[in-house]
């Protein structure tokens, strides 16, 4: 027999008391849904899906729009994960979302817990590359992974850690200050504007910390990671003009720190052009980040189309098409 439910953010014990026995990433979790709830204003819960022994989790935002609900991944690598597989669960996922009325959906997949295999083909969507470092190697064996470049930034690494620190009340503010600015000139999607809240909430976290470098009394660059028992994510950085060079210190430093703590794999996430290849020169290994586009109401996705003249039956772009100039 098969169950489906759904536990709200007012329901904390609950929701963590479902991701027990199961990997995830910190994008599951409650304390990062209610933060970016803190931003977003919407109502998110997390769905479950249970089968015999199996138990499969996923977190959803709900949108509403003229009365019309669909629904996205919170911020943040999260997706379907469980402690096993079910042949059932694409078919009761359809029926549940039918259930509630939903139009459709824009939902991530991990790429460290792959569930793609329980969708159909032509709704799984890869949209980009991340870069996984395995911290089950040696220090020894991630530094000969790197590439050259990235070896000769780091090769003063006792006279660079000097200038680290970890969690003080300046990098904070100092992320807080800046964040929004930089990531305007970066050109950044709207999603990266977090409130104050969010963000102040976060940096409260036991399982976030913030690595900044600090130049003769100055802040100039900060990054900032989160993890849970089974993956470290890099969140953000932002620094000043100039202070892009304290990056890969301050990368170093999270794997250290994750290593300490022994956190298994760390997602240096992903971007195309520079970006990506500046986290390829880490020697990571390269997963697809992935999502998946489902209608689940076709009639009222084509109606929603047809107002603002977007094509109902192109869904390789941006989803859903009646949002897009939203």
């Amino acid at each position: 027999m098969n169950r489906q439910y759904g536990i709200p953010l007012d329901s904390a014990a609950a929701w963590k008391k479902a991701l027990g026995g199961i990997s995830h990433t910190f994008g599951h979790t409650w304390e990062n849904c209610y933060a970016m709830h803190l931003t977003t204003g919407l109502a998110t819960y997390l769905y479950c899906f249970e089968s015999d022994d199996v138990r499969i989790v996923c977190p959803i935002a709900e949108r509403e729009m003229d009365g019309y609900v669909d629904i996205v991944k919170p911020f943040g690598f999260s997706g379907f994960v469980g402690n096993g597989d079910s042949p059932e669960l694409r078919h009761s996922w359809e029926e549940f979302a039918r259930q509630r009325n939903y139009v459709c959906g824009y939902l991530g997949l991990n790429p460290i817990f792959d569930y793609s295999c329980h969708f159909k083909t032509e709704d799984v969507h890869r949209y980009d590359t991340v870069h996984i470092l395995d911290l089950n190697l040696s220090i020894e064996e991630l530094w000969t992974n790197m590439s050259t470049n990235r070896k000769r930034q780091l090769r003063d690494w006792d006279a660079i850690a000097e200038n680290l620190e970890v969690g003080t009340p300046e990098l904070r503010q100092f992320f807080l200050a800046t964040y929004r600015e930089f990531f305007s000139s970066k050109g950044a999607e709207q999603v990266y504007q977090f409130s104050e809240e969010t963000l102040s909430y976060l940096f409260g976290l036991e399982n976030v910390f913030l690595v900044g470098a600090r130049i003769s009394g100055k802040v100039e660059a900060v990054s900032v990671f989160a993890y849970t028992a089974d993956a470290g994510d890099y969140l953000f950085n932002v620094s000043l003009p100039g202070g892009k060079d304290h990056t890969a210190a301050l990368i170093w430093y999270g794997v250290n720190y994750l290593k300490s703590r022994n956190i298994p794999v760390l997602n240096l996430g992903g971007g195309g052009g520079g970006v990506g290849e500046s986290k390829r020169r880490y020697g990571g290994s390269e997963l697809p980040l992935q999502c998946i586009k489902q209608i689940y109401d076709r009639q009222t996705y084509r109606e929603l189309c047809s107002h603002v003249q977007a094509d109902p039956e192109n869904v390789n772009g941006y989803f859903p098409a009646y949002r897009k100039n939203g």
